[in-house]
């Protein structure tokens, strides 16, 4: 894609942040993983690199680096990024200082990047001075030594701190960067993503008919709806009822999709699944087993539809980032190509594409559910009891949630199942979590103690076999991809 900046993720955090202001800024950029090779191919539509360290005060290990500064394109380096390339520009490093605090850094005037800056406060967890070489000048000094370099002869940038949540000065360097340094043009808006998906299907279609798997959640749903927009009556529905799903979830996607227009083909597989996860503990053969059913439906319902040409999935951008995809389909033949409408979106992208295009509320802010429904919220084997005692308990949490008004404050919330760890006692435990979101963590959120005495006793006194209803205030150690 023409007019792009490519951001090469050293630290996942800091890079897909940068790229979300990027993008929230007009300007369209690309991830690549730090250790795949980047070819000629993949910098020919590209007008400049970000290096997106992370702030640890340690040089970042950038694979292939002297290839990076000698590629002919402007280099902006940010973070522990700064200081490796300023070692690679015969340059070194002096003191790290550990103590977070504010440093008063006083740029140098006249240069594109730091534009009308002339001091910039920044909040530094480490921080660690550079000392340019030869081959870089200081451009943004602070009392204890140099903070930010560029080059003596190449469009090389080094900024030893990374773009601050509501940081107006971070932002004004990487739209400098962007527009001043490499040329970029501001084209990237929700209007000009929905025009191009639209033109593709189109295009990928050739005249034939389209799949689209829906699931209820708004990656699928926007597929679904760019694709109606663009070849109308072609495009074929299907959702899956895995017996899997939470209550009324099959009749209430399919109705929700009818107000729009859009027919889908309810396919009851409860059964199947039950039977394909019995005896089965193991989550993460659970979720291998889910998808393998998954996938033979959708081959087996495209092999009936000859006029297939395309087969949509909602693969979002944090998933093409995990290159682990959990719902990959080969169909074998040369007349059905897959194709992912959404693929350069993140979660908040699709969530204003989904708004634009006319997607209701309860579809566009609906809250993730995994694509292996409750197999993986049941710990041990998955039984329809179990399914069913789950199904009970989730539907009180999240109706006393929504009643005390908590919804909107909240990433996901949900009720898991798991067995009595007492032998002898057959009965279940209730564990219920709700999480919010922070600088792209996961933290347990605090809800108030008596909403959750409501869902205690409630779920005690109306779920049969439930012993005892928990709440886990466990820290997660993992990023929010989803909204990265």
């Amino acid at each position: 894609m023409q007019d792009a900046l490519l951001l090469l993720e050293l630290d996942t955090m800091t890079c897909r942040q940068t790229a979300r202001r990027l993008r929230g800024e007009a300007i369209y950029c690309r991830i690549q993983a730090a250790d795949e090779a980047l070819d000629s191919e993949k910098l020919a539509d590209c007008r400049g690199l970000v290096l997106c360290g992370a702030q640890t005060g340690e040089p970042a290990e950038i694979p292939g680096l002297e290839g990076l500064l000698s590629a002919g394109l402007p280099v902006l380096a940010l973070g522990d990024a700064a200081l490796t390339v300023c070692v690679a520009m015969g340059g070194g490093l002096g003191a790290k200082l550990t103590e977070p605090g504010v440093q008063r850094v006083q740029f140098a005037a006249g240069d594109p990047v730091t534009g009308e800056l002339d001091i910039s406060e920044r909040w530094l967890p480490v921080c660690r001075f550079m000392q340019p070489g030869s081959g870089a000048v200081p451009l943004g000094q602070a009392e204890g030594g140099v903070l930010a370099i560029r080059g003596a002869q190449l469009p090389v940038y080094g900024f030893a701190f990374e773009v601050e949540q509501n940081d107006p000065d971070g932002m004004r360097i990487l739209c400098n960067f962007a527009e001043a340094v490499c040329g970029c043009t501001p084209w990237w808006s929700t209007d000009a993503f929905v025009l191009r998906a639209t033109e593709e299907i189109s295009q990928f279609a050739d005249g034939g008919d389209a799949v689209c798997a829906v699931s209820g959640g708004v990656d699928s749903a926007v597929c679904a709806m760019l694709a109606k927009r663009a070849i109308g009556s072609r495009l074929h529905c299907i959702f899956v009822d895995t017996g899997l799903l939470r209550p009324g979830e099959a009749e209430w996607v399919t109705s929700i999709f009818r107000s729009l227009g859009i027919e889908v083909n309810c396919i009851d597989a409860r059964d199947e699944f039950v039977e394909a996860l019995k005896g089965q503990r193991d989550q993460r053969e659970k979720e291998k087993l889910v998808f393998a059913r998954l996938r033979a439906i959708l081959r087996r319902e495209v092999s009936r539809l000859p006029e297939v040409r395309i087969v949509l999935q909602g693969t979002n951008y944090s998933d093409s980032l995990e290159r682990e995809l959990p719902f990959p389909v080969e169909f074998g033949s040369v007349r059905v190509r897959i194709m992912e409408p959404v693929r350069d979106l993140f979660k908040d992208e699709i969530r204003r594409v989904a708004e634009t295009i006319g997607l209701p509320e309860e579809i566009a802010q609906r809250q993730p559910f995994p694509g292996s429904g409750l197999a993986l919220r049941v710990y041990g084997e998955v039984t329809e009891e179990k399914l069913a005692i789950l199904r009970q308990a989730d539907a009180i949490y999240r109706e006393e949630i929504e009643r005390a008004g908590q919804q909107k404050k909240l990433w996901q919330y949900y009720a898991l199942l798991a067995d009595n760890p007492v032998p002898e006692q057959d009965d279940v435990l209730i564990v219920l979590r709700a999480v919010q979101v922070a600088m792209g963590g996961v933290a347990a959120a605090r809800l108030p103690s008596d909403l959750l005495e409501r869902c205690a006793d409630r779920i005690a006194k109306e779920v049969p076999r439930v012993r005892r209803v928990l709440y886990d205030l466990t820290r997660s150690r993992t990023l929010a991809k989803s909204l990265l």
